[in-house]
């Protein structure tokens, strides 16, 4: 149902504009697109009505009518496409020629033509619509829909009474837990304390909640253990929370309103200690109305939350401490014994024979006892152990292709993650079934697809964009995707998809007809609707070696139609599988990147005019590069990993493109300045010619850019410096090349854009900090190179509040304090990474209570400079710390000098009382001294 919703939402507006006058349709054609505004108005209402049903009332006739709502809104809004794209072609720009008027003469007939193509296509399109509309009325699908069917047992109720025999790996969590729970002194611990535990689902929270409640429940007066649905019947809840907590059966309670059932509730925890699971809990919402009947008695009392949303977690725990509990994996060990335990009924050890693909499949689970346990049941379920059996399950675990009762019940339960999702998320998610189990996801890949696909919707004037990341965030705090790869700002700027989600969402992507993925040794069934979404997986991208006896099918594509494909991605050798270009005619998205685009004709790629999203690699020839210039609609063009020397000037003709990434040192030229649509911008090549740096100032919509060269010569620091300071809209700056810039000039007098958040200078050089980098209170990365380092300049950069990554680096012939201090003046309050590089005989002091959310410092020093070779630094007063790097430069310096600083670094960890990693590494050790070395050094200085 939220599929075809979601679509909807991407085609009304596009209904809406062709109603405007910009399209000038004729008066009957306009009423009939207002006829389908309409009738998909109604149809998204209708559509709404049933996805808020309760899934058990939700019956297969209406299933299949959502499904072909869905294929007919796509093949709408193809048809819009279609249109828009037609009727909005260039005709020759050339002034009072004949070639012009001639041109437009027959552009004039074209779009005649067209909108009598659109005006046929929208009659189809109503006949379809009726269809629809009397088949449903025909079968009565309301009526059908009235009677639930029926109630199945909820999924996770076997969680509550699970053996503790047959329990692993659960005794530390709940001794963690217990004291979380229990500990505590004076006020704190009379004071009522919520804690939460978060998880993807089938993570373990119910059965680690349930181990704790029956410890502790008997210390209680009052307890009760309440299970919330996807979709909380309140008045349930709170009836069960009665009967439970005082022990009665209140026949009548079902009768009350919420207000008498909340005041008969906290009549009995009034005057009494207890303690409450709220398991499950999917919505702020249900616990705002859950706490109404949770009176705070200061008696000690206590509530434990489960839920999947980290969100829920932290808005639902108590603030007076670090009360939220993100629960673990199993680790492999404790995940061998849960397997073995499932499969053998006993601790038995694995044959050895089995041990590699047994080894293989844990990997998978992930440590995620649900899906251990699910794969262990269907492999006890086999009469005959062999490896060629466990082999076939591991290759179908992840694919959604196995279809065994236990893998269907492992589905169900996760399932509810995926039906809580609002409907602009689904399609979102779905669209990670595309990618190869393990792939790491790139953000901004994600991100551009699903614009480029329609799936973020533009709601109040919120930028595109910025919409999408908040789409991708939500997925991470509902325990969906893996947040990976965190940059200094602490941004996840990648992902991974459990495989137990993948598996969920290459089936329901199947079921869904949203997408379909071909890879090595699959077996295709030819699918009965339209191919929306294509991804090819070729052999480098599964590289397991299973000694499988089944017989792989080689799959082709070369029967199926591919009229109707939005996105094609490709991964590994596909080169058997890869149609023409020319079959795709409404293509939106292609990542061709690791597929040799020598062999793509040209005019193909240049004649897929839907195309929004392109991804290249490999070499590319100039005449490919030239027809890139025909997709007008084309927002973002990714070449980084491409083999070119130049961007050809057909690229500046692509007026809406948004993103765009090249390799260091690709040429531009010098229409650069046309692309005014421009957000990001990788890399900007100036090493050549500073030509444009000159155009720079036009692409006013800039986020992000990326500079090439700048240190090729001097003069071009002003260039830059008038085209930088009408980017008013960055927010990200980056500097690569050969050599060194100085940007003096960028000092006092010149202010940067006040809305910058990361400035990654590695190839500038400041003769000290720049004055205007205090006045950025955005900034949250800042990476910078300096002759000279001052107390003052660490007490202004102490003063920014939100910069949270900072690398300091000071040339070896630079000037720094001998003793830099970061103190109470210059506290660094939002600072969680931290990088000094120096060699001079600088020595960098942390005082009590400063940078108290630093948890990962580097230092890099020479010994031979510090002032008696110690290492004082004062790394316990950073009470977050939790990685040390240290590296120890020895030129110059003795073995002993060496060693003795290196012992001092590794007692102030021992010291520190979390007990932070510590990586420690020497450079240049080939140039230690000796002792007859140092005393001939001090004898050349005493003459």
């Amino acid at each position: 149902m939220e599929l075809a919703t979601a679509a909807l939402s991407s085609l009304l507006p596009k209904l809406g504009s062709l109603l405007s006058d910009e399209y000038k349709l004729q008066k009957g054609l306009r009423g009939e697109i207002r006829f389908l505004q309409a009738e998909m108005e109604s149809m998204q209402a209708a559509l709404e009505g049933v996805s808020n049903m309760p899934s058990d009332q939700i019956r297969g006739h209406h299933k299949i009518w959502a499904r072909d709502l869905k294929e007919l809104i796509y093949d709408i809004e193809d048809s819009v496409d279609a249109f828009m794209v037609r009727v909005d072609a260039p005709v020759c720009s050339k002034p009072h020629s004949f070639r012009r008027f001639f041109g437009k003469t027959i552009g004039l007939l074209t779009k005649v033509k067209n909108r009598h193509h659109i005006a046929d296509d929208i009659q189809d399109i109503k006949s379809r619509i009726k269809e629809v509309t009397s088949r449903r009325e025909r079968y009565k699908f309301d009526d059908a829909a009235a009677q639930p069917e029926n109630t199945a047992m909820d999924p996770r109720l076997p969680a509550l009474y699970e053996e503790a025999k047959n329990l692993v790996g659960i005794d530390s969590p709940t001794e963690k837990l217990t004291a979380l729970l229990m500990d505590g002194k004076g006020v704190q611990k009379q004071q009522l304390m919520v804690v939460s535990i978060v998880g993807i689902g089938g993570l373990g929270k119910t059965t680690l909640a349930n181990s704790v409640y029956q410890r502790l429940k008997g210390g209680f007066q009052c307890h009760a253990f309440v299970s919330i649905s996807l979709k909380p019947d309140i008045k349930k809840i709170f009836c069960s929370m009665l009967r439970q907590v005082s022990q009665k059966e209140y026949h009548n309670a079902e009768a009350w309103n919420h207000t008498e059932l909340i005041d008969e509730i906290r009549h009995f925890l009034d005057k009494n200690r207890y303690i409450i699971v709220i398991d499950d809990l999917w919505e702020h919402l249900a616990w705002t109305n859950i706490k109404c009947a949770l009176p705070d008695n200061n008696i000690g009392s206590r509530v434990l939350v489960t839920t999947r949303n980290v969100d829920v977690a932290k808005l639902s725990c108590s603030p007076i401490n670090d009360t939220m509990y993100e629960l673990d994996p199993l680790s492999y060990e404790n995940s061998k014994r849960l397997f073995c335990k499932r499969v053998f009924h006993e601790d038995e050890e694995i044959h050895s024979e089995l041990e590699e693909v047994t080894h293989k499949t844990l990997t998978k689970c992930g440590g995620v006892p649900l899906a251990i346990i699910t794969t262990a049941s269907l492999l006890a379920s086999k009469p005959n152990k062999t490896k060629y059996e466990w082999y076939r399950v591991y290759k179908s675990m992840g694919s959604g292709l196995e279809n065994d009762k236990t893998m269907k019940n492992m589905r169900e339960i996760l399932y509810l993650s995926y039906g809580h999702l609002p409907s602009y998320l689904k399609p979102c998610l779905l669209y990670l079934s595309m990618f190869p189990e393990d792939h790491l996801i790139q953000r901004y890949t994600l991100l551009e697809t699903w614009v480029a696909e329609g799936f973020v919707d533009e709601k109040h004037g919120n930028d595109l964009y910025d919409l999408g990341n908040s789409y991708f965030d939500e997925l991470v705090n509902r325990s969906m995707i893996l947040p990976v790869n965190f940059n200094g700002s602490g941004i996840a700027t990648g992902c991974r998809v459990h495989d137990m989600i993948l598996d969920l969402i290459i089936s329901l992507s199947a079921r869904e007809n949203f997408a379909i993925t071909f890879s090595e040794g699959s077996k295709l069934i030819s699918p009965v609707c339209k191919v929306r979404r294509l991804s090819l997986q070729g052999s480098k991208v599964d590289s397991h070696n299973e000694e499988s006896k089944e017989e792989e099918v080689i799959i082709t594509t070369s029967t199926m139609a591919m009229f109707h494909v939005r996105s094609l991605i490709a991964f590994g050798e596909i080169s058997q599988w890869m149609p023409p270009l020319a079959k795709f005619s409404v293509l939106r998205v292609l990542d061709l990147e690791q597929f040799p685009c020598k062999n793509m004709h040209a005019k193909d790629l240049g004649n897929l005019h839907h195309l929004r999203f392109l991804k290249l690699g490999g070499e590319l020839d100039i005449e490919l590069l030239e027809e890139i210039g025909n997709l007008k609609l084309l927002k973002t063009l990714y070449l980084r990993n491409a083999s070119i020397k130049e961007l050809p000037a057909s690229i500046c003709r692509l007026a809406k493109l948004e993103y765009l990434e090249v390799p260091t040192g690709v040429n531009f030229l010098d229409g650069i300045g046309n692309l005014m649509s421009l957000r990001q911008l990788g890399w900007l090549n100036v090493k050549q010619s500073p030509s444009p740096l000159a155009l720079l100032g036009n692409l006013i919509k800039l986020r992000v850019l990326g500079i090439y060269g700048l240190g090729a010569n001097d003069s071009y620091g002003e260039k830059f410096l008038m085209g930088l300071s009408k980017l008013s809209n960055l927010r990200g700056l980056a500097f690569e090349g050969e050599g060194m810039c100085s940007l003096d000039c960028m000092r006092d007098q010149w202010r940067g854009p006040v809305h910058l958040q990361r400035f990654y200078g590695n190839r500038l050089i400041f003769s000290q900090v720049p004055l205007w980098f205090f006045s950025l209170s955005e900034l949250s990365c800042l990476s910078i190179k300096v002759n000279m380092l001052r107390q003052d300049d660490l007490q202004l950069l102490g003063a920014l509040p939100v910069l949270r990554s900072l690398k300091l680096q000071v040339i070896p012939s630079g000037i720094t304090d001998e003793r830099l201090v970061v103190d109470a003046d210059q506290p660094f309050r939002s600072l969680a990474e931290f990088e000094f590089d120096h060699y001079t005989r600088c020595c960098l002091v942390f005082a009590h209570g400063v940078m108290p959310k630093l948890q990962r410092i580097k230092l890099y020093f020479r010994v031979r400079k510090r002032e008696g070779g110690g290492f004082d630094t004062g790394l316990e007063n950073l009470p977050s710390l939790k990685e040390v790097t240290v590296r120890v430069n020895c030129e110059g310096a003795q073995l002993r000098e060496v060693e003795n600083v290196e012992t001092m670094v590794r007692d102030a960890i021992d010291m520190h009382l979390n007990r932070p990693t510590l990586v420690l590494s020497r450079e240049a050790e080939d140039k230690m001294v000796t002792d007859e070395d140092k005393d001939d050094g001090e004898v050349c200085k005493e003459s």
